[in-house]
């Protein structure tokens, strides 16, 4: 966002040339001139630095000075004049800008507006809480004081403890109860914190020229005892020119609308999106919203959720339209529920809802203190709930379960239970694909599989037959890899295209096609698919497995080099690691486990399993 003045008056112009941030970083381009060196940090040269002190009026620090970046005072002036557009650094030199001489209204104002609006995070980072502050200053009919402008951006109310996840089935079921899985301090300090944020900005807009101080009431009924502030025409510019003027015009199409609206507070992102609204009618806005939403990552889809939601219920149509959806489809049921409308029941939507309300909250912590958080979540959980707790995520069919039960098996040290998949009702038709399915780097015996499976599978139910087959315990990533690209699980991160939106006939396409699935990126076990025939329709569609060879090795053992240390420990009872190794598979003795053994019954009991 890259505010312009929405007014332009000689008046306006004087006030600004006359603010002290704009007016020392003239003085400092002023100084600058045609040319002057800059260091490979991109800063004036220490002796340059002290003379431009100098000629500022800034005190110098005690010593030899090493670096321009330790005068702090220096530096400000130094950003004020880059975003007021005063001087150009380029490459080892900086001049002052033609605009510095252009002292039209129009240019100082922009000049101006370049300044104050960066010390509110514009254009690239806006501060949701001194833009909030702003806003509260408009929109008042008089003047604020501190507390109120604290309060009006202060955290939301911190939760009761007993919040967060239901240790009972792992749901959150409240979305504003997912704050408790990340832990509150204490309500004064989040007080304090915002008192300071209120104070700072009104201290930047004070020295911008956009606010001014009244007398404090006076203690009493009505009286606060507090200084108060308002906004002054400066500050009604500054405020004009973010919040109408950089509002997305009513044609934009919904990225557009949403990369603005999703780096601001929701009251400033629902005024700068009246215009947008105001061209469309409520299900064509709502169905624009959910269209870009339903690829979108968690993060940017509540944002946007938030605001469909908020349309009112004459946007109902749109919603009806994914309500018999899986997965996404659980944003409309829940919305349609709440309008008191009949909608059919999924039962898995509170937990797809649940991890959804995490991956969310996961943009904002990073992927290695996520077990940890999750692990505090559940600290008063046994393992039989934290169990159950996996057991709902795996189910949910969210994209990101997957990673969310790694991440509580990490943070717990509870297995996530065996899965049992269920495909959709139905399988699809079209020619039978017969695969071979060999594990990479284990012999003595090897392991290997072959299937007849349906042409038209997908690749997320293929992934859930390679489980079956090979006899994987499940609650690990998995990637297949195609010469065109990776599918997997969507993810920003991973970078892996939507598995469920490709079938098996679009990436093998004539016998002797190959791929490769990756199961669990810690052991990483990697098999090749082979299309070996292809074969006519099956009438009945099903799914069958035709041979096979060896056991699968047991999950987490580290891999193919894991799995050939573990076959050797439990060959040797005199191995020192042997009883260990014993426990650790939960077996009374090394015969209960035969690396050659293979059962085609079972496998085809567990495939009629998942239709």
């Amino acid at each position: 966002m890259f505010p312009q003045p929405s007014e332009v008056t000689p008046e306006l112009a004087e006030a600004a040339l006359n603010c002290v941030p704009l007016a020392r970083a003239r003085k400092l381009a002023e100084w600058i001139g045609p040319s002057r060196q800059l260091t490979g940090s991109g800063v004036l040269k220490p002796a340059l630095a002290i003379e431009a002190c100098q000629v500022l009026g800034i005190e110098l620090p005690p010593g030899r000075l090493r670096t321009a970046l330790d005068l702090d005072e220096l530096m400000r002036d130094w950003e004020v004049a880059c975003y007021a557009g005063y001087i150009i650094p380029r490459g080892s030199r900086v001049r002052a800008a033609a605009r510095l001489a252009d002292m039209s209204p129009l240019t100082v104002l922009r000049s101006w507006l370049g300044a104050a609006s960066a010390d509110l995070g514009l254009p690239d980072e806006p501060c949701g809480g001194c833009l909030t502050i702003l806003h509260e200053l408009s929109e008042a009919d008089g003047p604020l004081d501190l507390a109120q402008l604290a309060e009006a951006i202060q955290s939301p109310e911190p939760p009761d403890p007993e919040d967060g996840p239901c240790p009972g089935c792992g749901e959150i079921h409240d979305p504003s109860d997912l704050a408790a899985v990340f832990g509150y301090e204490d309500e004064d300090e989040y007080l304090d914190d915002s008192l300071e944020h209120a104070e700072d900005t009104v201290v930047s807009l004070m020295s911008y020229g956009a606010v001014a101080v009244l007398a404090a009431e006076p203690v009493g009924p009505g009286g606060s005892g507090e200084s108060r502030v308002r906004l002054t025409p400066l500050g009604r510019l500054l405020a004009e020119s973010i919040f109408t003027g950089c509002a997305p015009p009513a044609e934009a199409d919904v990225a557009t609308l949403m990369e603005v609206l999703s780096v601001l507070p929701q009251k400033i992102a629902e005024q700068m999106a009246v215009p947008w609204l105001a061209a469309r009618s409520p299900a064509a806005a709502a169905g624009e919203l959910l269209a870009w939403a339903e690829p979108a990552d968690p993060a940017q889809r509540l944002i946007a959720m938030a605001f469909a939601m908020g349309i009112g219920p004459e946007a109902a149509p749109a919603w009806w339209e994914w309500a018999d959806r899986p997965g996404f489809g659980a944003y409309a049921r829940m919305w349609l529920s709440e309008q008191g409308e009949e909608v059919p029941e999924h039962p898995g939507d509170q937990a797809w809802l649940t991890v959804e309300a995490l991956s969310a909250a996961d943009a904002k912590i990073s992927p290695e203190a996520m077990p940890l958080v999750l692990g505090a979540a559940l600290r008063n959980a046994d393992a039989g709930e934290a169990s159950q707790v996996l057991t709902l995520m795996s189910s949910s069919g969210h994209p990101d379960a997957e990673w969310f039960v790694e991440s509580i098996t990490i943070a717990t040290g509870v297995e996530p239970p065996t899965v049992r998949w269920t495909l959709p009702a139905g399988l699809p038709g079209g020619d039978v694909y017969q695969l071979k399915i060999t594990l990479r780097g284990v012999s003595k015996p090897p392991v290997w599989r072959r299937v007849a499976v349906p042409s038209g599978l997908t690749l997320d139910l293929l992934h859930d037959v390679l489980q079956q087959i090979m006899g994987w315990e499940g609650g690990h990533l998995h990637v297949f890899s195609t010469p065109r690209r990776n599918y997997g699980t969507p993810d920003p991160e991973l970078g892996f295209a939507d598995e469920r939106k490709v079938t098996l006939a679009e990436v093998l396409t004539k016998p002797g096609a190959a791929m490769r699935y990756t199961y669990d990126f810690g052991d990483d076990w990697e098999h090749d698919v082979v299309l070996e025939k292809i074969l006519p329709p099956d009438p009945v569609p099903r799914l069958t497995c035709l041979a096979g060879k060896g056991a699968c090795p047991p999950d987490d053992c580290g891999g193919a080099w894991g799995y050939d240390n573990l076959k050797e420990v439990l060959a040797d009872p005199d191995h020192e690691e042997h009883v260990e190794m014993l426990d650790w598979m939960g077996l009374e003795s090394a015969e209960e486990f035969d690396p050659a053994q293979f059962r085609l019954d079972e496998v085809n009991a567990r495939l009629s399993q998942l239709i």
